[in-house]
């Protein structure tokens, strides 16, 4: 599945550019890629900056990560990683679940946390390509949005996303509960994968 351009769509090649441009910003010198997937993201970081030491974890072995392991007990020392990527994952566990993820995060970073999650809803976009003002999209909230649905989704394999199951308020006060929100997006091509980039609380006291 991994190794398809149906699972590797465009808009899904806009993701990985955010996961990489975001995760190079922070000029880190390890980094941990939970959901090792494709393997797209660490090979291209690998070729951009080879001087970052990576390290991936999933819990499939057939993707052969450098380690396989559970995202709520990570076999990892305290602040061990400079960044941290985890986009697309945590929706492969029940919501009920995504504390223990956060907190284990928190344990083993010492600088940013990338995360991304499914974001369904409906929106209005607008693109604007023009002199002076350059190439901006500016996506708007569809003010017409239905109640939020009890836990289904289109996916078989995820338990929740924010809008079928939990809301959007719900996600944020969990990550802040860990985290300082420094910025949240969406991947504005299908609108669909909201990032949120994170600080520990913990690092700032």
């Amino acid at each position: 599945m991994y190794k398809t351009l149906r699972y590797n769509s465009k808009e899904r090649w806009l993701s990985y550019w955010y996961q990489i441009n975001e995760l190079l910003s922070e000029s880190p010198e390890s980094i941990l890629v939970i959901g090792k997937g494709s393997g797209i993201v660490e090979n291209a970081i690998s070729i951009i900056a080879a001087d970052i030491n990576i390290t991936t974890l999933d819990r499939a072995p057939e993707v052969s990560p450098d380690v396989v392991g559970d995202m709520q007990h990570m076999p990892f020392r305290e602040s061990c990683f400079d960044s941290i990527l985890c986009c697309q994952v945590l929706e492969h566990l029940p919501f009920s679940k995504v504390k223990a993820v956060l907190q284990e995060l928190q344990r083993i970073s010492r600088g940013s946390v990338i995360v991304s999650v499914p974001h369904r809803r409906k929106h209005l976009k607008l693109a604007i390509d023009a002199p002076l003002i350059g190439k901006r999209t500016i996506i708007l909230k569809y003010p017409f949005m239905r109640k939020i649905k009890r836990a289904n989704t289109d996916s078989k394999n995820h338990f929740w996303e924010i809008n079928r199951g939990v809301s959007y308020r719900t996600v944020k006060k969990v990550l802040d509960e860990f985290f300082i929100i420094e910025k949240t997006f969406l991947n504005e091509m299908n609108c669909t994968h909201r990032f949120f980039i994170l600080r520990s609380k913990r690092s700032r006291l």
